[in-house]
C-alpha cells in the first residue's frame, strides 16, 4: 500500500513537539549557567571570556566540526554496509539535520534521520533502525576507548580505566557476535509468545547488524568515532590553555569524555545538567577556580553540543526540501 507523498507524518505530528523540547532545553541551559554563575560569584569570568581570542573559538569549532565529519563518514559507511542505497551527499545532509534533535530526551528525536530516509527513498524503518542503533553503539564504544586512553595518564582514576575497559570489551564482544543477542531475543520470544511480531522485527534488525561485525567495517567505524570524540575533547584543553589554566591535554580529554558518558547515562536531554555539573566539578578537583571551571564548561558546551544543534537547524530545511524532491522518484511504501 502506497502512502500519499503529502502525508504529514513525522513533520506535523511530532516535529513541532520536538522543536519545543529543543527550545526548552536551550532555555534550561541558559538558566543553569546564570544560576551557576551567580552562586559562584563569577563576575570576573565574563571578562575572562571576552579575553579569549577569536582564533581559539575558531579552533574549538574546527575540532567539533572534525568530530561531526568523522561521525557522518561512519554513518555513510554503515549505510552502505546495511544496503541503504541513498546518495552519500544527501544521506550526510540527513545526518547533520538530525543534530537539531540532539537535546531531545535520550536523543530520540534524532530518529528524524530515519524519517528523512523513508520520506525521500522509501527506506523502511525496519531496515534503517539498525543504522540508528549502530550510531549510538559505536559512539559508546568510541567514547569508552577515549576514556581508557586518556585516563591511563592518571593513576588516581585507575578504577575508572578498568571499568571503562571492561565496558569496551563487553560491548565489543556483543558487536562482533550478534548471535548472542539473537539467542537472547529468541529466548524472550519464547517467553512472551504474544509479542512474536515485535521480536521478529528485532531478529531482522540484529541479522542486518551482523554485517557491521566484519572486522574492516567495525574497525574503520571505531577509528572514525575515536578520532572524532578525541578531537572534540581537545577543545577543552585548547580553551583552558587560552584561559591560562595549566592542565595537560590528556586530563582534559578524560574530563570531557567522562562528563559526556555521565550525561549519556542520565538520559537527560543532551545530558543537560549532569554533563555540565560533572565537567565543572572535575575541573574544580583539578584545582581550577570554580568561576573559571563554570566558564570553561559553558564555552565547551556552546562550541560542541549547541554548535551541533545549530548546524542541525541550518541543515534541516535543506534536508526537508531535498527529501520532498526525492520523494517523487521514490514513493514511501508501508
Amino acid at each position: 500500500m502506497t502512502e500519499t507523498l503529502a502525508r504529514p507524518g513525522f513533520a506535523d505530528a511530532g516535529f513541532g513537539r520536538l522543536e519545543r523540547m529543543v527550545v526548552l532545553s536551550a532555555v534550561a541551559f541558559v538558566l543553569l549557567l546564570v544560576a551557576a554563575g551567580a552562586i559562584s560569584g563569577g563576575h570576573g569570568a565574563l571578562a575572562a571570556a571576552r579575553s579569549v581570542p577569536a582564533s581559539i573559538f575558531a579552533a574549538m569549532l574546527g575540532l567539533a566540526s572534525f568530530n561531526y565529519v568523522c561521525r557522518a563518514l561512519r554513518w555513510l559507511l554503515f549505510s552502505r554496509a546495511l544496503g541503504i542505497d541513498v546518495p552519500p551527499a544527501l544521506n550526510a545532509l540527513f545526518y547533520v539535520a538530525g543534530f537539531a534533535m540532539t537535546t531531545t530526551p535520550g536523543k530520540l528525536g534524532e530518529a528524524l534521520r530515519l524519517w528523512l530516509l523513508r520520506r525521500s527513498h522509501g527506506c523502511r524503518y525496519g531496515d534503517t533502525v539498525g543504522l540508528l542503533i549502530a550510531d549510538r553503539l559505536w559512539d559508546a564504544i568510541a567514547m569508552s576507548v577515549v576514556l581508557c586512553v586518556s585516563v591511563a595518564w592518571q593513576a588516581a582514576y585507575l578504577w575508572v580505566s578498568l571499568a571503562a575497559a571492561a565496558i569496551v570489551a563487553g560491548v565489543t564482544l556483543v558487536c562482533l557476535n550478534p548471535s548472542l543477542l539473537l539467542a537472547a531475543v529468541g529466548f524472550a520470544a519464547g517467553a512472551a509468545p504474544g509479542r512474536r511480531r515485535m521480536f521478529a522485527t528485532w531478529r531482522r534488525t540484529l541479522r542486518k547488524l551482523r554485517r557491521l561485525a566484519r572486522p574492516d567495517i567495525f574497525g574503520i567505524g571505531l577509528i572514525l568515532g575515536v578520532a572524532g570524540w578525541f578531537a572534540e575533547g581537545l577543545s577543552l584543553y585548547v580553551l583552558l590553555h587560552a584561559l591560562g589554566v595549566p592542565i595537560a591535554a590528556m586530563p582534559c580529554v578524560f574530563i570531557f569524555a567522562f562528563s559526556m558518558i555521565v550525561g549519556a547515562i542520565s538520559v537527560l536531554p543532551g545530558g543537560l545538567g549532569s554533563t555540565e555539573a560533572t565537567m565543572a566539578g572535575l575541573l574544580a578537583l583539578q584545582g581550577v577556580p570554580l568561576p573559571t571551571a563554570i566558564l570553561a564548561t559553558a564555552l565547551v558546551r556552546l562550541t560542541t553540543l549547541w554548535f551541533a544543534v545549530g548546524l542541525g537547524f541550518l541543515a534541516l530545511p535543506l534536508a526537508m526540501r531535498a527529501a520532498a524532491r526525492s520523494a517523487g522518484l521514490a514513493p514511501v511504501t508501508a
